[in-house]
């Protein structure tokens, strides 16, 4: 009786130190999505980043944009922007948290105007898709629980190729958080 008495003792603590010693899961934050200066070669943060992390801060950034995002179950998200080395070209990149990925292809979805190009060769998150409008580009993704919007001013190949850096860049930030 006495060995099984420390056999279980013995296997609990084991069991405690290796359960113990697991490193908890880092929850993924918007912010920590966002490149850092030349993370992406030759394009640096023009502004401070905008963050909102509640309904009243959305509205006041976007404000005839924000339902979109607050009936699909808006968590937090944040904006940054870009200049390219020569600080002729700006790139705005949009990370929203949507809370789940029902949400996040949610917006996706609600997005769609029908007139982008699905991006289907080694592309970013889940789905994504890309449109001109204009002398600019847009690029949307989404994956897991984010939803990704990223327009860049520069309607040539170039301006698309830089706008796919940056969603495969926080696609794999959101795949493997722990190695950004």
């Amino acid at each position: 009786m006495k060995n099984k008495k420390s056999l279980l003792i013995l296997i609990s603590f084991i069991a405690m130190c290796v359960f113990c010693t697991k490193e908890e899961e880092k929850v993924l934050d918007v912010v920590d999505l966002i490149p850092q200066d030349n993370e992406i070669s030759g394009w640096t943060r023009s502004s401070a980043m905008q963050i909102a992390e509640n309904e009243t801060q959305l509205y006041s950034l976007i404000d005839g944009e924000a339902d979109d995002y607050v009936t699909r179950g808006f968590v937090k998200c944040a904006f940054q922007s870009y200049l390219d080395a020569q600080g002729l070209i700006e790139l705005k990149l949009r990370i929203f948290d949507q809370g789940d990925s029902v949400n996040a292809k949610s917006v996706y979805d609600f997005k769609a105007t029908g007139s982008a190009t699905p991006w289907t060769d080694n592309n970013a998150g889940s789905e994504a898709r890309y449109k001109m409008e204009g002398f600019s580009y847009t690029l949307e993704f989404w994956s897991e629980r984010f939803y990704v919007y990223i327009n860049i001013a520069d309607n040539t190949q170039t301006g698309l190729d830089v706008a796919k850096l940056f969603a495969l860049n926080v696609s794999e930030a959101i795949k493997n958080p722990s190695q950004k």
